[in-house]
C-alpha cells in the first residue's frame, strides 16, 4: 500500500509555532514530524506522499518533501478534501496518518498486520479505548463495524488508519459530497473496523502545551518511534 500524510491545514491552535510552516514540519531534536512519520510508514508502504496546502511554497523550498501533493484552495475545505485528492491520485490501499500525530511503530505494525489478515476487505481506523467526549471519536456496533464518527461520545480517533482500495470509489464519492467535513466521515459509511491502541503509544500535537508532552514521549524508553 501507499502511505499518505495529511498536512494541508493551518494549525491555528499551534500559533505562533505554525506561523511559517504546518505542524508536520515543526522540528524536534533536529527532525520534523514529517520525517519521523515517513520512517514510521516506510516498512509498510511502497512510498509515502504528503498532502500540502498552508505555506506549501515554504515547505517545498525548505524541506523538499518526497512526492508532495498540493491541495489548491486548502483554506476553503477541511481535510476530507486532502484525502480525496490523495485517493484520486493514488490507486492503492492508503495508510493514512494525520500530520500532527505520532504513533509507536509497534501499533503501525499491528495496523498493517490486521489489514493484511482481512485481505484488504475492510478499512481500519485506529482509536484509543475509553469513552470520552472531548475529542473526535469513533463508535461501532455489535458486529464490530464502525457506525459513527464525530464530536460524539466514543473512543478517541487516533489519527491513523487504512482506507482499502476495495472501497476507494465509495470513499471518493462520500468525500466529494463532504469537502468541508473531516475525512474520517468515510469510516461509518464504508465497511470499517476499529483498531484499539494503548493511549500511551499515541501522541497528538494540537496546542503549544502539547510540545513538552511530545518531547517527553519521544524521549521515553517505553516508546519505539523512528
Amino acid at each position: 500500500m501507499r502511505g499518505v500524510i495529511l498536512a494541508a491545514g493551518r494549525g491555528r491552535r499551534m500559533r505562533p509555532y505554525t506561523d511559517d510552516v504546518p505542524k508536520a514540519f515543526l522540528e524536534f531534536d533536529g527532525r520534523t514530524l514529517y520525517d519521523r512519520q515517513r520512517d514510521l510508514l516506510e516498512p509498510y508502504a511502497d512510498g509515502t506522499s504528503v498532502v500540502l496546502g498552508y505555506r506549501h511554497e515554504t515547505v517545498l523550498e525548505r524541506y523538499e518533501p518526497v512526492d508532495p501533493i498540493v491541495l489548491e484552495g486548502w483554506d476553503r475545505y477541511e481535510n476530507a478534501a486532502s484525502l480525496l485528492l490523495a485517493l484520486e491520485r493514488i490507486d492503492d490501499d492508503l495508510l493514512v496518518i494525520n500530520g500532527d500525530v505520532l504513533v509507536d511503530e509497534r501499533e503501525v505494525g499491528r495496523l498493517a498486520g490486521a489489514f493484511d489478515a482481512l485481505d484488504g476487505r475492510l478499512n481500519l481506523v485506529g482509536c484509543i479505548p475509553g469513552l470520552q467526549s472531548a475529542e473526535t471519536a469513533i463508535r461501532w456496533d455489535e458486529t464490530g463495524r464502525v457506525s459513527a464518527y464525530g464530536l460524539i461520545e466514543g473512543h478517541q480517533h487516533a489519527g491513523f488508519g487504512v482506507v482499502s482500495r476495495e472501497h476507494r470509489t465509495a470513499a471518493m464519492r462520500i468525500l466529494r459530497e463532504r469537502l468541508r467535513d473531516w475525512y474520517p466521515c468515510v469510516y461509518p459509511r464504508t465497511p470499517t473496523r476499529p483498531l484499539l491502541i494503548p493511549a500511551e503509544r499515541h501522541v497528538e500535537l494540537n496546542r503549544p502545551t502539547d510540545l513538552g508532552r511530545l518531547r517527553a514521549w519521544l524521549a521515553s524508553d517505553r516508546i519505539r518511534c523512528a
